[in-house]
């Protein structure tokens, strides 16, 4: 009878993953025939229409589902996206480290020099003033309409959605003539911002749950310093481990395997070191996105590109659909619905903040050629994605809101989905025209500079 169980459960697992590979496939030829958006923003779309056609079915009882959400749970995506700490903990975090080593391995390090001062400031201070500036504002909307709220429930939900989507942004602003600075700091902010809000995160939650697997204990700027500098360390070293293997290596099947092997072989240290392994991942990609190798688009490089492209999509629509599957546990409500609208000027505010801070210091000394038509520019690009939904999914059951009923994870679950939503159809689609707005507001400056 176990035997038959763990039959059914296999069964039910492979045709979840079959269904998510089939329906990303799908989508992806739907927008390559119809459509015709970047390929990153295609694939979030078609998670979006199958998590809400989810939700939809549930709505109106046309599916059961108990074995859904069974068959979810049972898999523990919180620990596979964001993990734990410790020897019993290995792996854990993988399938987040998984896709922003993908995304690190396809960037160029090389082209974010000019501009390390502002990628360092938005990718370290900047995660921190988003989700302080983020967690004010709706702590001020909340304090005026009476609504009850935990400060440090909404600085985790203001770290969650602090991170933008590197991808996504790049592919929408390959298609206007921003300037490519501008693509430049989006790609390197974008890269670096997932692994240190993750990090952010995983404070707040030991914070906020007052337990620590970390051998520092209750030490907080202590545990979260050596996470970050430690999975810095750690993925330099896998990173420089891996181009030297490579080097060595003529077949793309090897060289790819060895990618494979780098990723998972962190996942299985960083655990461990009591470091960060999304954070480890992506400074590995990075480190060994430099390989000439790897750079070769028209050799044995184009075959490792092409397959961590593929894993980036599949995965990032496989995390769309997974929060589809765990709202179906979720009781929907109007208000939080609503608060979902209202997080997002908040959030977009918050980052002009962030960006324009450093961008007057760096102006007023003559360090920079940018103007305030491309910080609005770089603005209006911070797309919402998967990376944000993930750290959702993964805070633990057991935090409870100040009404107590509700639970933190289903209440963030909601605002992030609908945050998401928001930025992908009004920011992602519009980005085009705003930079044409944005080009033609700086000539009309120039113009007038020069007229006087």
């Amino acid at each position: 009878m176990a035997g038959f169980r763990r039959g059914v459960a296999l069964v039910n697992i492979y045709t979840v993953l079959t269904i998510v590979l089939s329906i990303t496939a799908l989508a992806g030829w739907a927008n390559e025939r119809f459509l015709r958006l970047p390929s990153a923003i295609g694939v979030m779309l078609a998670g979006l229409v199958v998590a809400g056609s989810l939700l939809l079915c549930d709505m109106m009882n046309w599916i059961d589902d108990t074995r859904a959400i069974e068959v979810v749970k049972s898999l523990h995506f919180d620990r596979l996206l964001i993990g734990g700490h410790g020897a019993n903990s290995a792996g854990q975090g993988v399938l987040l480290g998984m896709l922003l080593f993908a995304s690190a391995l396809q960037t160029k390090p090389q082209s974010m020099r000019k501009q390390v001062g502002l990628i360092t400031w938005l990718a370290t201070v900047g995660v921190i003033v988003t989700a302080l500036m983020t967690a004010v504002g709706l702590m001020t909307m909340m304090s005026i309409t009476g609504r009850p709220f935990i400060f440090l429930h909404l600085l985790l939900l203001g770290a969650i959605l602090a991170p933008t989507d590197a991808v996504a942004a790049i592919s929408l602003l390959r298609r206007t003539s921003a300037p490519a600075r501008v693509r430049d700091v989006i790609a390197g902010e974008s890269l670096f911002n997932d692994g240190i809000s993750l990090v952010l995160v995983l404070f707040l939650l030991a914070m906020i749950t007052g337990e620590t697997e970390s051998p520092f204990g209750s030490n907080w700027l202590l545990v979260f310093t050596v996470e970050a500098a430690g999975a810095v360390a750690l993925g330099i070293v896998m990173g420089l481990l891996g181009v030297f293997f490579i080097r060595s290596l003529t077949r793309g099947s090897i060289i790819l395997l060895t990618t494979i092997a780098i990723v998972m072989v962190t996942g299985a240290l960083a655990p461990m070191l009591y470091v960060s392994c999304p954070v480890a991942c992506v400074v590995a990609g990075l480190t060994m996105g430099r390989s000439r190798t790897l750079q070769n688009a028209e050799g044995d490089g184009q075959v490792v590109m092409g397959f961590w492209n593929l894993v980036e999509h599949a995965m990032t629509a496989i995390l769309f659909l997974l929060i589809g599957l765990e709202l179906l546990a979720v009781e929907l409500s109007w208000p939080t619905v609503i608060w979902g609208f209202i997080t997002l000027p908040l959030l977009i505010v918050a980052r002009f903040v962030a960006l324009v801070l450093p961008w007057a210091v760096a102006r007023a000394v003559g360090r920079t050629k940018m103007n305030i038509w491309e910080v609005g520019l770089m603005t209006w690009c911070g797309l919402r994605g998967g990376v944000s939904i993930a750290m959702a999914i993964a805070i633990p059951l057991t935090i409870k809101t100040k009404e107590q009923h509700l639970t933190v994870q289903s209440q963030a679950m909601v605002v992030t989905l609908i945050v998401v939503v928001l930025s992908i159809l009004i920011q992602g689609m519009t980005v085009e025209r705003v930079a044409k707005l944005l080009e033609r507001g700086k000539r009309k400056a120039a113009d007038r500079a020069a007229a006087k």
